[in-house]
């Protein structure tokens, strides 16, 4: 099962960098080197959450997912292979009795094996939430990740077995390219002034649900979020600094920190005069956004020198790197173009929520790439010999992988020569584009020094 488990999360990896451009990681060294453990993660991305932590993470953890999965073959057999430990939801026990009625001993076998686990010094994986969902923040937490944890206490006599908070937040979690940040928060200890009691049990489902907060983002409508998150996204680019092309954009997790911070300010509960200025100022960088935006101009692509020496560079640079792997990258296209846009076309029609394309379209992707690697391997042993064959299928996942990486450097090579180009024909539009620049960061700075006084004040008061 552990050859398995190798297998799949090597197949994993593979799967995940060529659908997500970056998955960032935050606090990895928070996460235990030896003995049982029991990560706790939110749910934002069906069965991908599970995939980037185990994709992830140094080592094994034993996964557990809702028992429906268990109903599609492919999933099924994924599952079983791993050694996934299904989980039955009431919910779904609800739906699917007529009567309406649920076991309470439904995940007795299912608790027993995450003890077994825990007991083999293992980490395990809960989805405490109970379910995948789009809700703009945590969902109530269920009380199985307690009761598991106080029973691996005093049942199985396990001294430390840490709680460790793990936060997921996806770019745009349905959309191939973007970014994931994985979050590790602080490890929850359990000490013995937790009993396993009712009281108990919920007590400690406070603190975790705490520590998923303080890695995950949580806001009170879906329009709140939005908003935020979308002058994050701008905020960051305009405090960031001029990047290499291989990393154009600021990282994810920087983004996520100032989407949290952004989140907790409170305008109705500030000095008027300091609300107002805040107010002047997103107005300011909503007008920033659309100016940049009318040019397609990146925020932080503005300090770009517009020197012709560093333009010619650049050009040969490019030149020179798109005629070395150039080649490398239309192999991998030629070869992974037709079943990938039919596992996407799948994955996107069969999806009826925003948590389904990416685990389809991952799933579906899996499958008729080996299916095609198989198929063109067998072909070309038929015409010439296996030898020449496997040289054949070891070229297919390596070149799939560079076409991916190139198509991103050369997407943002061509927006940048297009930035290039305006400025050197239009410095006004440069020296108009660095004014407002250096207002805004100058502004920033000052506000943020200033909420952060008006907190401590109003932390006196």
């Amino acid at each position: 099962m552990m050859i398995a488990y190798r297998v799949l999360r090597g197949l994993a990896r593979v799967a995940l960098r060529w659908f997500y451009r970056d998955i960032e990681v935050v606090g990895i060294e928070r996460v235990p080197a030896t003995g049982p453990a029991l990560l706790a993660s939110n749910h934002p991305n069906a069965l991908v959450d599970a995939l980037v932590i185990g994709a992830t993470l140094w080592r094994p953890v034993t996964l557990t997912a809702k028992a429906t999965l268990l109903d599609y073959p492919i999933t099924r057999a994924m599952l079983r292979l791993t050694g996934v430990v299904p989980l039955r939801r009431a919910s779904d026990d609800a739906a699917r009795d007529a009567t309406g009625g649920i076991d309470p001993a439904r995940n007795a076998g299912a608790f027993a094996a995450v003890l077994d686990a825990l007991e083999r010094n293992g980490m395990v994986l809960l989805f405490p939430e109970g379910k995948s969902h789009s809700d703009p923040a945590l969902a109530p937490l269920k009380t199985g990740l307690a009761r598991i944890a106080l029973m691996a206490r005093d049942e199985r006599r396990l001294a430390q077995v840490p709680i460790v908070p793990i936060g997921l937040t996806f770019e745009r979690k349905w959309q191939p390219r973007s970014r994931v940040v994985l979050h590790v928060g602080r490890p929850i200890e359990i000490g013995t002034e937790i009993s396993n009691t009712p009281g108990g049990v919920v007590a400690l489902t406070r603190r975790v649900d705490d520590g998923l907060r303080a890695v995950t983002l949580n806001f009170g409508t879906a329009d709140e979020a939005e908003r935020t998150i979308a002058v994050s996204a701008v905020l960051a680019e305009v405090l960031d600094e001029f990047r290499p092309l291989h990393a154009p954009d600021p990282p994810l997790a920087r983004r996520v920190r100032l989407a949290r911070r952004l989140g907790v300010v409170d305008l109705s509960a500030m000095q008027p005069r300091l609300a107002g200025r805040i107010e002047r100022f997103l107005s300011r960088l909503d007008s920033f956004e659309h100016l940049a935006r009318r040019y397609r101009v990146a925020a932080n692509d503005i300090e770009m020198s517009t020197r012709l020496a560093p333009g010619v560079w650049f050009l040969a640079r490019e030149s020179m790197l798109a005629g070395v792997t150039g080649p490398l990258a239309v192999w991998g296209r030629v070869n992974h173009w037709l079943p990938l846009r039919i596992a996407r076309r799948v994955a996107v029609r069969s999806s009826r929520a925003p948590d389904e394309p990416a685990m389809r379209t991952i799933v579906a992707g899996l499958v008729l790439v080996i299916a095609f690697y198989a198929t063109q391997t067998v072909a070309v042993a038929w015409s010439t010999h296996w030898g020449v064959a496997l040289l054949y299928a070891a070229t297919l996942p390596v070149s799939a992988t560079w076409d991916f990486v190139y198509a991103d450097r050369r997407r943002r090579a061509v927006q940048r020569v297009r930035t290039y180009l305006l400025f050197r024909r239009s410095p006004a539009v440069r020296r108009q584009l660095l004014e407002e620049l250096a207002w805004l960061r100058g502004e920033a700075a000052a506000l943020d020094s200033a909420v952060g006084g008006e907190s401590s004040r109003g932390d006196r008061r």
